[in-house]
């Protein structure tokens, strides 16, 4: 035989055997595909895709939505809860879907569904009972978000519980406050949405806040009382809120008060004025740091706790 010849019958036998086993494999597929280990094989790579592709989607919804979050709240963006809230009913429709595409393609999970469904009066009720906070939460986080007395990143105080802090996050069922130690308090949207909540940054985030100090009665209290005035006004931090009529009147930029009189000392108030309560409190331990030199240079001394012996 020449090459040729044996070439052709190579290329024969090989187109041969490729048909058998071909034939071959997808004769073993179908017995496979119908046999019940077969079946519960397909089932269950058929559920690990599905769960996979969910995961991925979760994933990346998460992703977009945080990034469009922290986006919105650097800006100050009123809209960023809105956003917070709808990440949740995002990936909670994600996971509806997947759970509805792998029961129906169970059979026996499918026809369990079917019943429940059938009973799905009885089941509504009962359902209803057992999650009625869960559900009165979701619909207060919605009044949160339509009403809006506060949004992320707004500094509140949950009076109740005496709770300070940053709001961090609304979700279908809670608010996160990020207190002042970074810790979390999570109060649910049914008890944020009922309670006063003092919201420092609602349509004004300017804060006046209140700095106490105790003097001596030898002190000079209107020496005393210019000094801590002064102190405040020439912080770089300080607002001056008087208004140009005040201005020209001549009306202090700070003001300081004698609030009261005790046993052994004279308390001196000053209100202190900024851009916001963060600000405010250090502007707050700056005076008392600088005030105290500022006393001690001048003579005023503080009211210090004595105890008086009588002798007999």
């Amino acid at each position: 035989m020449d090459e040729k010849t044996l070439q052709a019958m190579d290329e024969t036998v090989e187109a041969v055997v490729q048909e058998v086993v071909s034939e071959s494999f997808l004769d073993w597929l179908d017995a496979f595909s119908k046999a019940w280990y077969g079946q519960i094989a397909l089932t269950l790579l058929f559920v690990a895709v599905i769960v996979l592709v969910t995961a991925a989607l979760v994933r990346t919804v998460n992703r977009f939505f945080k990034r469009k979050v922290d986006k919105m709240t650097a800006r100050g963006d009123p809209s960023a809860a809105a956003f917070s809230y709808l990440r949740y009913l995002a990936v909670g429709g994600l996971y509806f879907a997947a759970f509805a595409v792998v029961v129906s393609n169970i059979p026996p999970l499918a026809a369990g569904m079917n019943k429940l469904m059938a009973a799905g009066g009885v089941l509504a009720v009962v359902g209803g009972l057992a999650a009625q906070e869960a559900l009165g939460s979701i619909v207060s986080g919605m009044m949160i978000l339509a009403f809006k007395p506060f949004q992320i990143g707004d500094v509140v105080r949950y009076i109740e519980n005496d709770v300070s802090g940053v709001i961090e996050e609304i979700t279908l069922h809670h608010t996160v406050i990020r207190t002042w130690e970074n810790k979390r308090v999570i109060v649910p949207n049914a008890q944020m949405n009922s309670s006063i909540v003092e919201n420092a940054d609602y349509a004004d985030s300017k804060v006046c806040t209140f700095l106490e100090i105790n003097i001596g009665y030898d002190a000079d209290i209107a020496r005393a009382k210019a000094l801590l005035a002064q102190e405040i006004a020439r912080h770089p931090d300080y607002l001056d809120m008087r208004t140009p009529e005040q201005k020209a009147a001549g009306d202090p930029a700070v003001t300081v008060l004698v609030l009261g009189l005790t046993e052994r000392s004279v308390t001196l108030r000053a209100s202190i004025w900024a851009k916001d309560n963060g600000t405010a409190f250090g502007l707050k331990c700056d005076v008392q740091e600088s005030i105290k030199a500022i006393y001690e240079r001048e003579g005023i001394r503080p009211a210090y706790p004595h105890v008086v012996f009588l002798q007999k």
